[in-house]
């Protein structure tokens, strides 16, 4: 994102390889990066570094920990909820304004940005311009402000958005930014709504709620915010379970006070601990192991997989904003938890009984189904489709058809992990746990390496920067870089059309990002080809208003 990252997520510094950072994870370019020196130590290492338990080896186990961390938001944004709707979020801003952008080229021809022509509200457009050009716009900030509005509510970050001209409600940007995104699915694998939910019979309920003058789903509406979002319980999340990691392959050695010195216990990482400790009364743990930092992970696993609307329908209109946001989730669980405190130690030997019955009991105070219930219902939607049985099989040839490519690819990952997390939720809550012998979770680490092995991120960048895909040794490497090439290719498109209908000026081709290799001059002319066989006009022909 460029010329206007004052309206996108913007991404802290903590988030990239940068000067001082261990790793990232992007979840707009789908990959992961690490510090040279990690991704050396990783390299060179011919042992398995998942067994390391000898202080001597924590250069390894603290490069490992790093790749872990970033591995955890690649898990987020592929197997939860929240995190899978919003890595669908940028291709389904493409998709759902295609046909209004062709409209628009034929009634006003090739300009940019559509944003600039707004503004200029110039006399003479046609009306069916004017429509276009408002659902181009209205579609492509309610996408944008449903992520603002998740992933940082904090009054700092929503100022602009609140003050939007294109803001409508809290509400409706949750509602449109996840109907969005369900109206993507459904055109690619399942047309007829005979699996997910049907999105055509939400308008109404909706349509009631800002007729009623239902805070937070009519325009100029105040609405509940919590003081923090997806974005900080997604870092709270990869960074409890690293610091499990390193205090468990340390034989504790690596404690609180040694953390606190590297610098891991400050900023975004933190701010869904405190917020947790602070809100169920719980005492600060004395080791990364106790029982509260183990409800803390559980916690935070919740918060980000609500239920209403995906993967189930939606019933009760009046409770979506409370369901579906994940900050305001994870503030009912942990008051939920002040009034149960017995429930701060009941997690001891962190197995899938545990799991499923303190998940239960936390989703019941908001009347929501917990991440098991939520994959069984995703894995019948696969027993009943032949559609999906057919994607988990491109999936496990990396031969996917070329059909609205990422979301294939997407939604393969989520389906393949959704059937792991349903056989072991103990592990992808705990990962950390299952990683190191010796502690009270019985460790299977061949199976633990195994699953971890088939759920690594897709996309890694080597010491030079470049994007390579991760090659499985499971997989046709021939198919594995063709699929690369393409969900890359398309990424690219979707983020030229992105700039056509937001960003002024001249079309911007540094995908530096992707590879040193890609100047602009060199990836201009294939660009250019990709963003013509969808739109059907040249990048070059277009006027700049």
């Amino acid at each position: 994102m460029r010329a206007t990252d004052d309206l996108h997520w913007g991404l802290s510094d903590e988030l990239y390889a940068s000067h001082g950072a261990r790793g990232s994870y992007n979840p707009l370019h789908f990959v992961v990066r690490l510090r040279p020196e990690f991704f050396s130590a990783l390299e060179s290492s011919r042992d398995d570094f998942l067994m390391v338990s000898d202080p001597s080896h924590y250069d390894l186990a603290s490069a490992f920990s790093t790749f872990f961390h970033e591995t955890i938001h690649w898990w987020q944004h592929i197997g939860s909820t929240t995190g899978f709707m919003l890595s669908m979020a940028y291709p389904a801003g493409t998709h759902l304004n295609r046909p209004h952008l062709l409209k628009l080229l034929q009634e006003i021809g090739p300009v940019k940005s559509l944003l600039k022509v707004h503004e200029a509200n110039k006399p003479g457009m046609s009306e069916t311009a004017t429509r276009s050009l408002n659902a181009v716009l209205n579609n492509w900030h309610d996408v944008e402000f449903n992520r603002r509005i998740i992933l940082d509510p904090t009054p700092k970050k929503l100022e602009k958005v609140i003050n939007s001209p294109y803001f409508e409600s809290v509400g409706h940007s949750l509602y449109m930014g996840l109907s969005h995104t369900l109206w993507l699915l459904l055109s690619t694998v399942d047309p007829e709504a005979r699996l997910l939910p049907d999105i055509r019979h939400w308008d109404k309920g909706f349509e009631k709620l800002r007729a009623a003058k239902h805070a937070g789903y009519y325009p100029g509406s105040p609405a509940p915010l919590a003081p923090i979002g997806a974005l900080h319980i997604f870092e709270g999340q990869a960074r409890f379970n690293q610091l499990q990691y390193l205090h468990h392959a340390s034989n504790g050695a690596m404690g609180w006070d040694e953390f606190k010195a590297q610098g891991m216990l400050g900023g975004v990482y933190v701010t869904a601990f405190e917020k947790f400790l602070e809100w169920t009364g719980a005492a600060r743990p004395e080791t990364p192991l106790h029982p509260t930092v183990a409800l803390f992970l559980l916690v935070c696993d919740l918060s980000i997989n609500p239920s209403d609307g995906f993967p189930f329908d939606l019933d009760h209109f009046e409770s979506f904003h409370e369901s579906s946001n994940p900050g305001i989730r994870f503030i009912i669980f942990s008051r939920h938890i002040a009034k149960n405190p017995g429930l701060l130690t009941s997690l001891c030997k962190l197995t899938a009984e545990e799991y499923l019955e303190v998940s239960s009991a936390l989703c019941k105070s908001l009347v929501c189904k917990n991440p098991v219930e939520m994959g069984r219902r995703v894995l019948e939607w696969v027993e009943k489709s032949d559609t999906l049985k057919a994607l988990l099989e491109e999936e496990q040839t990396y031969a996917f058809r070329n059909v609205n490519f990422p979301v294939r690819v997407c939604f393969a990952k989520y389906l393949r992990f959704t059937e792991d997390r349903v056989k072991r939720p103990e592990f992808f809550c705990w990962p950390a746990m299952h990683f190191v012998e010796g502690g009270s979770t019985k460790v299977d680490l061949p199976a633990s390496k195994a699953l971890f092995d088939r759920h690594k991120p897709m996309f890694l960048a080597n010491l030079e920067g470049e994007i390579r895909p991760a090659l499985t040794g499971q997989h046709d490497e021939a198919a594995i870089i063709e699929t690369f090439n393409t969900f890359f290719n398309v990424n690219i498109v979707y983020d030229m059309a992105e700039q056509w209908i937001i960003d002024a000026g001249l079309f911007n081709y540094d995908y530096s990002w992707l590879t040193d290799t890609f100047t602009p001059d060199r990836i201009k002319p294939f660009a250019d080809g990709q963003f013509k066989n969808l739109f059907g006009v040249e990048p070059d022909s277009f006027r700049y208003a």
